[in-house]
């Protein structure tokens, strides 16, 4: 996830309330539940995330959103950044703390500064891919989660031989970013809407979700 200096970013909070997802139609497939990294399998995202995401589907014919991810607690945002910054340290051995603090903050943003509100926790940030009527995932190049260069939103743009890779990022980029979503560059998955982040990349005024705390 690319590091915008995002915290400076001024918060309207909008009050919107958090939904259940399953009550949209969306495939859900709760993958940091099943990893172990979050008590329940539920996913929820703002209303209006919600509800925008359920009007671009129905202009997608015959195609569905698999949502991976949605609102998350800094809980299990920091049971996340723990386990990629483990896997990585047993991957590299010999990088330093410094070398694995800025590969694994690219990817998952730290959950323990109290002035930086991970995205996820504000219930405007999604992990999601394009399913067809089988429900199958369209070709994406990488899995979800997969950390490396090819997770890149445009890394595909120019190799040959890889169209209908390039030409399925390009459906969902698109669709989602004429709805003002924005796309992230490092993870062709993730998508914001009314966050800090989001308010940064799409020169906003403010933001329009804060944090979402766990009652």
């Amino acid at each position: 996830m690319t590091l915008f200096n995002y915290e400076h970013v001024s918060i309207e909070e909008s009050g919107e309330i958090l939904v259940d997802l399953s009550d949209y139609g969306f495939e859900l497939e709760p993958v940091y539940y099943s990893k172990g990294l979050s008590d329940t399998p539920d996913m929820q995202l703002r209303q209006s995330v919600a509800e925008k995401l359920a009007s671009v589907r129905d202009e997608l014919p015959s195609l569905n959103f698999k949502i991976w991810d949605g609102w998350r607690p800094r809980e299990v945002q920091h049971n996340l950044y723990l386990k990629y910054w483990k896997d990585l340290k047993a991957q590299n051995p010999d990088w330093t703390e410094d070398q694995l603090r800025v590969q694994v903050g690219t990817f998952v943003t730290i959950a323990t500064d109290p002035n930086r509100i991970p995205i996820h926790s504000t219930g405007g940030a999604v992990d999601l891919t394009l399913i067809d009527e089988s429900g199958a995932e369209l070709d994406m190049g990488t899995g979800f989660d997969h950390f490396g260069p090819e997770a890149a939103a445009l890394h595909y743009e120019q190799l040959e031989g890889t169209e209908i890779i390039r030409e399925n990022r390009r459906l969902l980029r698109e669709a989602l970013t004429k709805a003002d979503f924005r796309f992230d560059d490092d993870e062709w998955w993730h998508f914001d809407y009314g966050n800090q982040i989001w308010a940064v990349a799409l020169d906003k005024p403010n933001a329009i979700y804060g944090e979402v705390k766990k009652e």
